[in-house]
């Protein structure tokens, strides 16, 4: 678990870096949990003491951020498919309290069960599938409010 203190734009976060998948991380930010699904993986590199005191001019404004940045289903309450897969079967209903870890449906992948969990505490606002249905990855099966 590692914990890193980051200003962006003036605000500051607390971020807790609880588990990392091939896939996913579990990162709470400034105490709300949040699944974060990576992509693609670039090499970076780890800037460990400015350079010179020159500001750096190659980072994008905020608005150029949000033109190209995708959308962040964690946040939004979105449940998303980490594989593809078919529904086995649906353990909550719409307007269901749920709990950060509880169980949201079952989801067969290559003949193996897997259990799909909230990320967040909240209420079930939307079941976007049924049982039976075939999902793609990254598809949202739920939607948490």
């Amino acid at each position: 678990m590692k914990e890193y203190k980051l200003k962006i734009n003036d605000n500051s976060y607390t971020v807790v870096i609880k588990d990392v998948t091939d896939d996913a991380v579990l990162a709470e930010v400034n105490g709300k949990q949040h699944v974060v699904h990576i992509d693609t993986i670039a090499n970076l590199t780890t800037i460990t003491e400015p350079q010179s005191s020159a500001p750096i001019s190659a980072v994008p404004s905020p608005a150029a951020l949000t033109q190209t940045a995708p959308p962040k289903p964690a946040e939004s309450g979105a449940i998303i498919t980490p594989i593809p897969g078919q529904i086995i079967s649906i353990t909550v209903s719409l307007g269901e309290q749920v709990r950060i870890g509880q169980k949201l449906l079952v989801l067969e992948a290559m003949k193996l069960e897997n259990s799909i969990t909230a990320t967040m505490d909240g209420t079930v606002g939307e079941i976007l599938v049924a049982e039976g249905d075939v999902v793609n990855q990254g598809q949202p099966l739920i939607f948490l409010t």
